[in-house]
This record gives structure tokens, sequence and C-alpha cells, in this order.
């Protein structure tokens, strides 16, 4: 950068040049660009995306050069917001306007298959036109009205000509190969309409093509722009990865430290283990599977894996894999997070967050990079981008990131490129998106060169068997379990009252009951302590996090006789009872349920199935698909019992009855979007910002429980964060106490006759008014509504 004597003296930022911004956006984009594969999108070259990401980035801000904009930047508070709605002061269109042009200019010379010459520059175009915003229906980002042109053209003529040409000249030098000048931009804005109707045609070839690349290269494109460019701003340069050997042995030795007694599972536990571990690794096969049963340690035998396949990669194609480890639930995401820190401490590594990172939308706000703790701003930067070698996420977070329109989902996009991802309980993915991610997937491994492990006790025909290379033998490992048997008790349906009239409890064994509903399980559980007299532990969501979070480790500890819960411990919360009794479910989650039964192996358990029903339907119609409900009824109904070695054979046989009776029209929809680039709908048909992974059964607002002192104390913190003027700085001090704010918050139906009153913007259940709203033991008391999850 040249001394500032001769900067431009346009702005970026109240502190920053605006050469200085676009040139430090753009190296940090291609260093990040450097760190993918050699061979993604073959069809392209990667030469080709260095190309592209460049010119995106020294083009992105250009529009800030209008004295609008350089007025707006400097203005009062006062006048700043005056002048905010004023559509001359943005600089999106005008500066993607430029880079379609820089673009064009950049690729002249390149020969192109049919007419993806125009296709780059409108990529260059829609990420810098959205780069503060969400992306829209790319066929709407093809029209230029009059009143958009003529407002282009009042920004262009206010551009002190001068002043351009000191940027105009270190972007040259940066290696842009078109000048950028008010005439020039004048030029392009007046043509900019004929260029269009052209993209348009090109445009509508798009959903003929049925073609998941384009949409995959321009989220890489925008992801790679916008990550730099909120970096650039805060932290003001990349974060550099550690340099880490992460090997198999790092496994192994964490491995010696562990407590491992003799017993035939632990001997099962070490036969997988080393099975995955010695598995032949042929790098083309980009799909594979580690099928056990529950109980048998797939977290360390998944992450062994990634870790042996991570050196292999390394020395094989010269990149470093990131390890991206996704989970459905949040408590499981703790509980896996926290063994992998062990694993990597056990061999002295310091665990910082460029090693491990939790990510989800409670995790609390902090990045520390060996002795530096970043502010918690640049914090929340790096943290939402992905910078660290293993990740541990949600679902949530990881589908969508592969289908959104938001700014915030698809600024981590990039990080997918060459990475390993392990998706754990991966039956959780619901059965109407298994086409659709099947089809991403396949494209994105093609594309980005990343590998993917299924990680279950139950694996989901999201592929077809020939597809997924499988690590273990899985037929040996179920037909050696004696664990736990099914009962289906189906023959009718029982209310709660007749349900409890009927069980009969032994004093010598442990029972936990796996209900549909809220309203079902609070109901049993009043029933039960009415028959029984004993303490009975109690989990839904409406029960508070910390407190369910409480009762699990007391469950764990093997604490607890009799547990009443809802769907929440059934997917890896590592509980062990004797006896379950599950409400009618879907096949794979009861066989979810059998792994909190006899989880060791110490006595024979028993998980029995009832189907339970109120005055009018089962509890079971009130939350699953009928189609799935039917087909799990009718292959258990023909059975007096189901041995734990039979598991598989009844899975395999349910989901390819749910693979034949299932509907994709929903996946079908979904994917023609992305063929079209369809990001959000004016016309009411289906668009990508559709997606949602959890489809929320009804509307659900948040509330607070001030249910202890500490409750108490983050209250008042919250209170006086409120009175904080700022927004941003408000948020800021937010992200500081907001894990241990949403640990006393639960979401309850909004249609509710007792809502609690709302104070400073949240609705508030004070301490003096706990028993009005909250019981200690089942949780939020909802009135006049049938709480459904």
């Amino acid at each position: 950068m040249e001394n500032a004597l001769y900067s431009s003296e346009l702005y970026s930022h109240e502190d920053k040049v605006l050469e200085e911004h676009l040139i430090n956006v753009a190296n940090i984009a291609v260093q990040n660009l450097y760190g993918a594969p050699d061979d993604i999108f073959k069809h392209y070259g990667k030469d080709i995306l260095f190309r592209l990401v460049k010119v995106c980035a020294l083009c992105h801000d250009i529009g800030k050069a209008t004295s609008y904009f350089q007025e707006y930047l400097f203005a009062s508070e006062s006048i700043k917001n005056k002048l905010k709605g004023k559509e001359e002061t943005h600089h999106g269109l005008l500066s993607a306007i430029a880079a379609y042009f820089a673009a064009k200019a950049e690729f002249q010379g390149d020969t192109f298959k049919n007419d993806e010459g125009i296709f780059l520059p409108f990529i260059a175009f829609l990420a810098v036109r959205r780069h503060h915003g969400n992306f829209v229906d790319v066929m709407n980002e093809a029209i230029l009205s009059e009143r958009e042109k003529s407002i282009l053209l009042r920004q262009v003529e206010s551009i002190d000509d001068l002043k351009l040409a000191v940027v105009n000249k270190s972007l040259r030098q940066a290696g842009l190969r078109v000048d950028i000048t008010v005439a020039r931009l004048r030029e392009w804005v007046i043509s900019f309409s004929d260029e269009l109707r052209r993209l348009r045609m090109r445009l509508r070839k798009l959903e003929k093509a049925r073609d998941v690349e384009p949409y995959i290269l321009t989220n890489f494109v925008f992801s790679l722009l916008i990550d730099a460019d909120k970096s650039e701003v805060t932290i003001g340069k990349n974060v550099e990865r550690p340099n880490v050997d992460l090997g198999e042995y790092v496994v192994d030795k964490y491995k010696t430290t562990m407590d491992i007694r003799d017993s035939w599972l632990n001997s099962l536990r070490q036969q997988a283990y080393h099975e995955v571990l010695s598995a032949p690794l042929d790098l083309n096969a980009k799909i594979m599977s580690i099928n056990l049963p529950t109980g048998l340690g797939k977290t360390l035998t998944s992450l062994v894996f990634a870790f042996k396949l991570r050196k292999q990669i390394q020395l094989t194609k010269g990149y470093t894999p990131r390890i991206i480890y996704s989970l459905p639930f949040l408590s499981i995401i703790e509980q896996n997070a926290e063994i992998i820190e062990k694993v990597l401490a056990a061999n002295g590594f310091n665990v910082d967050h460029s090693l491990l990172l939790k990510h989800h939308h409670l995790a609390e706000v902090r990045y520390r990079k060996e002795q530096e703790e970043f502010e918690i701003d640049d914090a929340k930067i790096l943290i939402e981008g992905w910078n660290s070698e293993i990740v541990v996420t949600t679902f949530v977070q990881l589908f969508h990131t592969l289908l959104s329109n938001k700014n915030h989902d698809l600024r981590k996009f990039h990080r997918l490129s060459g990475s390993i991802i392990i998706l754990d309980e991966v039956q959780s993915i619901p059965t109407r998106y298994w086409l659709l991610i099947g089809e991403l997937f396949k494209k994105l491994i093609q594309e980005l060169d990343i590998y993917v492990i299924f990680v279950t006790a139950t694996e989901p025909l999201i592929f077809s068997r020939n597809e997924v290379s499988c690590l273990v033998n899985r037929e040996f490992y179920f037909n050696s379990m004696d664990r736990v048997t099914i009962v289906p008790r189906l023959e009718e349906s029982l209310t709660l009252e007749e349900f409890v009239e009927r069980i009969e409890l032994q004093n010598d064994k442990s029972y936990l009951f796996i209900l549909n509903t809220i309203n079902s399980a609070k109901t049993l559980y009043e029933l039960l302590k009415e028959k029984t007299g004993e303490e009975i532990a109690y989990l839904s969501t409406h029960v508070v996090p910390y407190e369910r979070l409480e009762r699990i480790k007391l469950m764990k500890a093997g604490k607890v006789r009799l547990a009443v819960t809802t769907q929440v411990v059934e997917a890896g919360v590592d509980i062990d009872f004797d006896v379950v009794y599950r409400d009618l479910a879907p096949l794979d989650s009861i066989n979810q349920a059998a792994g909190r039964c006899n989880r060791n192996g110490m006595r024979k358990g028993e998980v029995i199935v009832v189907s339970l029903k109120d005055e009018r339907r089962s509890y079971a119609s009130y939350v699953y698909d009928s189609v799935l409900l039917d087909i799990t009824r009718k292959i258990l109904q023909g059975r007096d019992l189901v041995a734990e070695r039979d598991f598989l054979n009844i899975i395999e046989e349910y989901y390819v009855q749910v693979q034949a009776k299932k509907s994709n029209d929903l996946s079908r929809e979904l994917l023609e979007a992305v063929y079209k680039m369809k990001y959000e709908s004016v016309d009411g048909t289906r668009c990508i910002a559709d997606f949602k992974l959890i489809e929320e059964d009804y509307p659900k607002v948040d509330v607070f429980v001030e249910l202890n002192e500490e409750a108490k104390q983050i209250w008042q913190r919250y209170i006086q964060i409120k009175e904080i003027k700022d927004l941003f700085e408000r948020r800021l001090h937010f992200s500081h106490i907001k894990a241990d704010f949403y640990k006393y918050t639960v979401s309850v139906p909004l249609k509710m006759d007792n809502i609690p009153p709302e104070v400073k913007g949240f609705l508030y259940v004070s301490n003096n008014t706990l028993s009005e709203y909250y019981d200690k033991d089942t949780g939020f008391i909802t009135k006049g509504v049938t709480a459904i999850w």
C-alpha cells in the first residue's frame, strides 16, 4: 500500500481508505482459496476461481467512492439516520455492475463452453450486489429499472475523478485488468440493461440443465467474499490455521488413559475400533458409514478414522481437511465436544478455539488462539466463519449452510471445501429431505472434494447401499448383541390411566418412560407419582436447560430409578435403564430408545412398545407421519418380540418400505429451486429460503424463568444491557451472557392463556411469581393449550 500521503482520500470505513480495504479483502479471500483442494470445480479449474474471487473482492466496495456515501460515512448520528434511507448512499448495485464488467474483461481471452463466459461475470455481480444482504431470486436480479439507472448515474456523476484515479491505480497494481474511471462507470451503467437481456436468456436455461453446480459455485464465491470482508473489517487479517499433527495415534494415546475394564461389550468396542482403523483407505470412496449398535463407542471410532483420513489426504493430495462433526441435538454436542477436548488434551495439545470449536445458536461467544483472547466482536466473526480445525456443530447449522439465501448462513460455505464431514445420529434427518440432501451431497463431493462419514445405529437410505463404503461388518456386531429385547404390545391403544393401572414395577429394576407429547408426559408423571409414591425424574423441553442437564447427570450416575421424558433423551444421551416403555413411534426412534436400555449389557433389558391415546386419538398421531407409524406398526405387530440381533434386519425392512412410500415432493420442489437459483420467491412458488430442517409444529415464544439466585443475577445483567442505547454495543454485551441466559429460557406455545408479562422485550417469570407459571418438577405450566413437543 502506498504512503497515506498519496491515498485517494476516499474511505470504505471511517478509519480506512477505500483502496486499502479492497486490496486487503482480495488478499484474505485469495488466501482462503489457497487452502482449498486443487481439484475443486474441475470444470473451470482453480485458476479461474482465483481470478473471479479477486475481481469480486477488488470491486466489492467501489460504489463507496460516491460523494453521497462519503458524506454519509462522516456525518453525525442524527444526519446519518436521515441519510440512511436515501438510495444514493447505497453502494451495492454500482459496485456489482463494476464487478460484472471487470470480470468480463478478466475472462475476455478465455475459451468457455456454451455461454459460461457470460455466467461468471454474473456470479461476480450477484456476490457483490448482495454482500451486505441476502440472496433473492436470480431472475429478479437480472432486471434494472429506469429509476435504478437514474440513481446510479447520479452516483457516478458525484464521484471525484482524480480521487478515483488513485484507487484505480492501486487496483490495477493489484491485478485488475480494466480501468475504473467515472467515464467507464457511466458507460457500464448505460449498457448494463443490454447485458441483462442476454443474461436472462442464459438464466432461463438453468432449470432445463437441472444442475446444482451454478448454485454451489455462486455460494462458494459469495462465501469467500463476505467472509474476507467481515474478517478484514473486524480482525484486519486472516487468522492462520494451527500446524498440528492429528493422526490416528492421537485417539490411541487417549485410549491408554481410559479405565477400560474387561467385558464382552468392551472387547466388541475394541474390535469395532480396530476394524475401522485397519479398513483400507480408498480416497476415491467419498461416502462412508460406521453403522454399529448403540453403545459401541462410535464417537471415538469415527474420530480416529477421520484423523487417519485427514493424514492420508495431507500426504496424498497436499491440503489439510477441516473436520466438521455434526449432530442433531445440543445436549450431545456438549457431550461429544467434551470427549474430543479430552482426546486432544491427553496428547498435550493446547486446545484453543483454532483447534476445537463448538458452534450452535447458544454457544458462548469466545475465541482464544494460543495466548490471545479475541475481543467479542472479533470472536463472533471467527466462530461464525468456522475458523478451526475441528468444528462441532448442529445439523441445523450445517444443512442451513448448504441450503439458504441468508448472508450469515452462507458465509461459512467455503469452509466445506475439502472437509471431512461426520454426520452423527444421521437417522434424525427427516425422510422428506432424503432425496434433496442426497443429491446435494453428491454434487458437493464432486465439486468441493468433501468426504462424508455417516455414524448411526440405524442408517437411513439417503444413499443407496452400493454408493456407501461400510467401514465395519455391521451384521457381525448386530448379531453379537443380546442386551435388549423389543416387546410390541400394540393390540390395543390405552389411555394413560389404563396404562398405569396395568403396569407392574419391580423393585430391583429401573424404568424409563418415553412419551410423544409434553402433555402426555406430564400426565403420566403425575399418575406414576400417585401410584408409586416415589421420586421420579421428569424431562421435556418445558424444563429449563439448566435443570435438564442436572437431571441427566443424575441419570448417568445411576441415581434415578424412575424417569418420565419426551424424546429429548433418544439420540446420544448416555443414560441406562433396565426397562424402557416407549409410546409408539417410527421404528428408528424405537431403536434409539433401545439405546437407553441395558446399554452396558449388565443384564437383559426390555423395550416395551405401547400405543397410548387421549380421548380423541393416539399421541403418536400428533407428532409423527402416519405413513412411518403405519409401516412400524405392521412390522412390529406380527412379532411377539424382537431380539437385538434382529434389529438390523427389521430396520433395513423399515427403510426399504419408507423409501418406497415416502413422498419426495418437497425435496423435488426445493431441488427445482436450487437448479433455478431461486433463493427467494415473489410468486409464492417454492424457493431455497423455504428449507427448514426443523419444522415448527406450532408458534412458540421464549420465556426467561428466574429459577434460582444465578438466574436472578443473569436477569439483572440483562436489564442493565437493555439500557444501552447503541444497538451494536447492546448486542455485543448480550453475547457475553447469551449462553447463561438461555440456560433459564424455555420455548412455550404462543397461544396460551397464561403468557407471562413482557419485560424489556422478553417474556419474564420472576422468582416471586414462579409458582404461577413454573412447576419445579414438570417445568412450564401451559394453560388452555395442548403442548405437543
